[in-house]
């Protein structure tokens, strides 16, 4: 069977501590909440298409410690396909994320065992099987061939890039649609305002760039014009993960055929709603939810 959207990019485990107060550096404090649940950018994002209803695969690759097992139970769980999914030796990627309520900002730290995600073996048949690609910058080897496979198959590809490394670069003229981070886009095209880098991003590459602001909205290139999403207000529980689901939520719009600014704000729609749980999938929303609060 094929799939909507097959990802090829890093899984994680996130341990999630609540902030009960200002965080302060070297000083012991208590916390309000902890949770523990599956995260990594591409992983979250197929994770929010199940949700919606989309049909997903993840190809990567995991530790065999305990963590590696959790991470592909919680992708299982969500709905996602992990037959693409390899342990090998070694330490899984793990991250502590503080969350603060209220506010637009976590904190992340992170650690993996960059051998791991080397050299990973992709199954060409499989990436091609479906409608588009998602990739992210962790595993740029694989991410790159998977996308001259799904380029020449006449699917989708699209990047979730939030801080340029050293081949990041290289995949983006392999990608249909770029949907960064505003850092990303002012790393990538010395542009200080998220407008400025995504008409830039367009410009270079001739296809959607969109820049996400957080509370800010987005801003979307398309066909050679610029538009702007506003944010919805939401009082955020933790925005760990909510670009993720953006990028999950537009791939899902943009593949059941939804016009660029109609599926821009669908994906808007569903990242503020995965604001209102802890972790990047505490509280992945339905396609119902989503619709409701678009509108």
């Amino acid at each position: 069977m094929g799939f909507d959207v097959v990802g090829v990019g890093i899984a994680g485990l996130d341990l999630i501590g609540v902030a009960a107060a200002e965080p302060q550096l070297g000083a012991k404090q208590a916390l309000a909440g902890w949770v523990e649940m599956g995260g990594g950018p591409v992983a979250t994002a197929l994770a929010a298409v199940a949700r919606l209803g989309g049909r997903a695969a993840l190809a990567t690759a995991v530790g065999d410690d305990a963590y590696g097992a959790r991470i592909v139970a919680g992708l299982r769980a969500a709905g996602v396909d992990v037959s693409a999914v390899q342990l090998r030796p070694g330490a899984s990627h793990v991250a502590f994320v503080l969350a603060e309520p209220g506010r637009d900002r976590r904190t992340v730290w992170w650690h993996n065992d960059p051998a791991i995600l080397a050299g990973v073996a992709l199954d060409r048949a499989l990436i091609t099987s479906a409608r588009a690609l998602l990739i992210d910058t962790h595993m740029p080897e694989a991410a790159l061939a998977a996308a001259r496979w799904m380029r020449e198959a006449g699917g989708l590809v699209m990047i979730d890039a939030e801080r340029v490394r050293p081949s990041t670069l290289e995949l983006l003229p392999h990608c249909d649609l770029l949907v960064v981070s505003e850092r990303f886009g002012r790393e990538a095209t010395g542009m200080a305002e998220p407008r400025e880098a995504a008409l830039a991003l367009h410009g270079r590459y001739g296809r959607l760039a969109l820049v996400t602001g957080g509370a800010a909205g987005s801003w979307c290139a398309h066909e050679g014009e610029l538009f702007h999403t506003p944010a919805f207000a939401v009082e955020p529980v933790d925005t760990t993960g909510a670009g993720d689901v953006f990028h999950g939520a537009l791939l899902h719009a943009l593949l059941r055929g939804d016009p660029v600014p109609a599926a821009v704000r669908f994906a808007s729609a569903a990242a503020a709603l995965s604001c209102r749980g802890l972790g990047g999938r505490g509280h992945l929303p339905t396609a119902d939810e989503v619709a409701a609060l678009a509108r």
